[in-house]
């Protein structure tokens, strides 16, 4: 679905139950789906597999949407009518606002994601209408100086998600057991049919990728020691290629000079991100090996899988990370990537020194890992168990909805 089929509703009152979606600005900043007409509505009938609709509510001023926006239009493509609620903190009534289209679009299920569990836990009140949300990990450590809220939100709910095994279990962790049969991990996968396998034999030799947010977590300035020990004990040259951007870009450069490794790692992206003339899919295709040293996972990831690590993996992009948070829920040491402990840059060396030297060991990996992508984080099939679910609650018999005026 394209993005133009996005549309900013207008307040209550200035359209009709079944008239579209206006483009005028809407102070509490509802979006939905725009009405579709003609052949196109038939064929997107035809093609409907759940008939009661559902809503998302989301944050306006969330950093990292697209992923969620993906995920709606996965779940689209699956069959779901799914209409979408942006809520503006800094106004006032976007609860009742959300209620009274409930009511008229008769929507059967809300889900929301943690920022936003409080309005749809509100709504319910309002309509009777069900809530799930998803938790990400960052927002579940924001929780912890009230965790009686977020136990209130999980027992409310008809449902919890959340990105990782490691995530339940810290989430059960602040809730109590009680509530463990309807907390549901549901990994974020990738899409894996535009990721195509890519062969070692077409691989740039004694090249080492890494990509993330320039920040202490990402562990990059373990990944540049690691490259300065390869040089002092290894005679082929190994070159490092980091993408991405963050606020210690200018602390990288200065250790890149301090271990006079400017011939050998490139820093592309940071300051100037926007003009980075090479995709970095193409750079997956290129290089010999992924480097991925967390000393913790970056808030961006939310809790779940790293995208880059299951990119890789996909693309045939043997894989060396560090045991932290839930990355050795998708990377068996040896048996589908490299594992280490984090903060030690000799060990990451070696790891990389034994990759880069066993080109079989390196496509036994890279053949595993591909496997365990299309096995377990396979977005489009794991979109699917999120839309039995939601689809599922959306059909439960609930109490006759509230008019809300």
């Amino acid at each position: 679905m394209s993005a133009s089929k996005w549309h900013v509703g207008v307040p209550h009152g200035r359209r009709g139950p079944g008239s579209p979606a206006s483009i005028g600005p809407d102070s509490r900043g509802i979006l939905r789906l725009a009405a579709e007409s003609g052949s196109d509505a038939s064929e997107k009938r035809a093609r409907t597999a759940y008939a009661t609709p559902v809503g998302y509510v989301l944050d306006r001023g969330a950093e990292r949407l697209k992923p969620v926006l993906d995920e709606i239009l996965e779940l689209e493509r699956c069959g779901l009518d799914v209409h979408v609620f942006f809520v503006d903190r800094s106004l006032p009534g976007h609860a009742r606002w959300i209620a009274r289209e409930v009511t008229v679009r008769r929507i059967g299920h809300l889900h929301a994601h943690l920022a936003t569990a409080d309005v749809a836990r509100h709504v319910k009140r309002l309509t009777h209408v069900g809530y799930s949300f998803t938790v990400a990990g960052s927002t579940v450590h924001e929780t912890r100086r009230d965790p009686s809220a977020l136990r209130d939100h999980v027992r409310e709910a008809d449902f919890v998600i959340t990105p990782s095994d490691v995530s339940r279990a810290h989430l059960l962790s602040m809730t109590g057991p009680t509530v463990a049969g309807h907390v549901c991990r549901i990994y974020r996968g990738v899409a894996v049919e535009r990721l195509p396998f890519c062969a070692d034999a077409n691989r740039d030799a004694d090249s080492v990728l890494a990509a993330g947010p320039l920040v202490q977590a990402s562990g990059f300035e373990d990944l540049i020691d690691a490259i300065g020990i390869l040089r002092d004990r290894r005679p082929a040259p190994v070159r490092l290629t980091i993408v991405g951007a963050g606020a210690s870009v200018q602390k990288l450069k200065a250790r890149i000079i301090s271990r006079r490794l400017d011939d050998r790692v490139a820093l592309l992206g940071g300051e100037a991100e926007s003009g980075l003339a090479t995709p970095l899919s193409t750079l997956m295709r290129t290089h010999t090996l992924m480097a991925l040293p967390y000393r913790r996972l970056p808030s961006s990831c939310g809790g779940g899988v790293p995208g880059a690590l299951l990119e890789a993996m996909a693309m045939g992009l043997p894989v060396v990370s560090t045991s932290v948070d839930g990355i050795s829920e998708v990377i068996d040491d040896g048996w589908t990537g490299r594992l280490i402990a984090p903060r030690e840059p000799h060990w990451l060396a070696g790891a990389l020194e034994t990759l880069l030297d066993n080109v079989r060991l390196r496509v036994h990996i890279a053949t595993n890992a591909r496997q365990k992508v299309e096995r377990s984080f396979d977005q489009t099939r794991n979109v699917s168990e999120l839309a039995r679910l939601l689809s599922s609650a959306a059909a439960e018999p609930r109490p006759c909805a509230r008019e809300v005026v």
